[in-house]
């Protein structure tokens, strides 16, 4: 039985020595290796009197940003990884917050680090050497315990600030478990990486290799523009598993990429991180109907997936995918505004996750986490943190949760309460349209929807009409050449809002 992430890679390097756990464009490595390498990157930690200290790692994804993760977490410290692309504005922001002992990055970085290192020491890979005291190591990593902060991924913040979201070892492990039990992980799965090792997205195709034996194929992000490149990665590695966002799924059914290319040995598809849309995902399962596809729900602070649906019925194009349920040692509750819980279909509330998924707080930010973190309110009893996802759901008919909106989605128009992301999926469902977001000009009382694809406006405006209740379908319509994405590869709304609203302009 696995306590901590370290304990994985221990019993798999056993197993697997020589068996590929890794690979990205230019190299791979083995379990064997691996531990190697965390060996002594641990120790020169280690020698250097680091322990539970915040590490910052700027490295490009790929095997070196792995041996860096499991190095810092056999030393007992905890890391925090930036994207080398990220605009220095918000690598110094990161920086103030975490306040990092020291900064891991390679002789490529090394310059770009020391402009935002304030002083910190920066420790390259390179310099770590060859050689480590695997005794130092090992008796390090007898003071480490399953509650201690293994990592703290920054997410954005509405106040401009990025939070850091603290997830322990034990929520890891818990997560990692699951996943593996739920979709029959093993030695055999080649995952294809598409997210960032920054973005929570990433935890199973980290973690899943170390409990399991499995390999884990890193695509770099660049590749992802030309998706027949990241096709050919996905055939030449004979990748059998993916966990992407909606966004990219939907990229290769909007170009038509699979009917197109050779046929791949995928048996899982899985998705996480924003809604679905049917239209598209429907086009996955016609071309490739006896995969496995799974909708997981969760939020960075509930470490990846608290809820998920793995698909065992049709849907139409304009219907909305389940949630499903919560994941094993995880409890889902549905909210109402006077606190009071809900369980009958239909009847709109906000969710609440309770477990050992859930994230220790934000780093250095008491009071967001005082906002986020709450006293349950169905227990007056005792102490018993939950955590508000400000995400607002409905059980449907089969006692599945569905998604309706963000709780800062919500926007009252004409006199009616409208959830944003209705108007959101009903758009996306129309013949032609890759993406759309609708955005509220509360100055002007309008509702914007700008979008992307093959229909004008005019003919955008008349779907809707036929989908959406009079007072949804939006006034104002901005047809784009591309659609703003952020760091995550979600369709960012923020930005959206900056251009089109006159009210964010001011």
């Amino acid at each position: 039985m696995a306590n901590l992430v370290i304990d994985y890679l221990e019993n798999t390097a056993k197993k697997y020595p020589n068996k590929v756990a890794f690979i990205d464009r230019k190299d791979q490595i083995t379990f064997g290796q691996l531990r190697k390498k965390s060996f002594i990157i641990a120790d020169t930690l280690i020698e250097k009197g680091y322990l539970k200290k915040p590490v910052l790692i700027f490295l490009e994804k790929g095997v070196s940003c792995i041996e860096a993760f499991m190095g810092v977490a056999y030393s007992g410290n905890f890391y925090s990884p930036i994207d080398t692309k990220m605009p220095l504005e918000r690598i110094e922001k990161i920086v103030k917050t975490l306040s990092p002992a020291v900064i891991i990055t390679d002789e490529k970085h090394k310059e770009m680090a020391s402009q935002f290192s304030n002083g910190v020491q920066v420790l390259t890979i390179e310099m770590c050497g060859e050689n480590f005291n695997e005794k130092n190591v090992l008796a390090c990593t007898k003071k480490i315990i399953d509650t201690d902060i293994l990592y703290v991924l920054f997410t954005s913040g509405s106040t401009g600030i990025p939070k850091g979201v603290i997830i322990n070892h034990k929520a890891v492990v818990d997560f990692t478990d699951w996943i593996c039990d739920a979709y029959s992980f093993n030695e055999n799965v080649v995952l294809g990486n598409q997210a960032q090792l920054y973005f929570d997205l990433s935890i199973q195709d980290v973690y899943a290799p170390l409990k399991t034996g499995a390999t884990t194929v890193l695509i770099p992000n660049r590749m992802f523009i030309q998706p027949l490149r990241v096709w050919n990665m996905i055939l030449k590695h004979k990748v059998n598993t993916l966990v992407w966002i909606p966004s990219m799924l939907s990229m290769f059914a909007n170009l038509d990429i699979l009917a197109n290319v050779e046929r791949a040995s995928l048996e899982k598809v899985l998705f996480c991180g924003e809604v679905m849309p049917m239209k598209q995902l429907n086009y996955w399962i016609k071309n490739y109907p006896k995969t496995v596809f799974a909708n997981l729900y969760g939020p960075t602070e509930c470490t990846e997936a608290c809820t998920y649906y793995t698909i065992d019925r049709s849907f139409e194009d304009d219907d909305v995918l389940p949630m499903g349920i919560a994941c094993e040692n995880s409890e889902a509750m549905v909210i109402d505004e006077n606190e009071q819980l809900i369980t009958e279909a239909d009847k709109v509330g906000e969710l609440y996750m309770r477990g050992t998924c859930l994230s220790l707080g934000y780093y250095n930010n008491p009071e967001k986490t005082a906002e986020a973190f709450v006293q349950n309110p169905l227990n007056k009893s005792y102490p018993e943190l939950v955590y508000k996802t400000g995400d607002l759901v409905r059980y449907n008919e089969f006692g599945e949760l569905v998604y309706v909106s963000r709780k800062d989605f919500q926007i009252k128009h004409r006199g009616y309460r409208i959830e944003l992301g209705e108007i959101d999926a009903a758009a996306t469902s129309v013949q032609g349209i890759e993406y759309a977001c609708c955005v509220f000009e509360s100055k002007m009382d309008k509702l914007i929807l700008a979008y992307k694809g093959e229909i004008s406006e005019v003919e955008m405006q008349k779907e809707l009409e036929t989908k959406l209740q009079e007072y949804m379908v939006p006034t104002e319509y901005h047809k784009m050449d591309n659609m703003l994405f952020n760091l995550n590869g979600k369709v960012d709304r923020k930005a959206i809002e900056k251009m089109f609203c006159i009210s964010d302009k001011i």
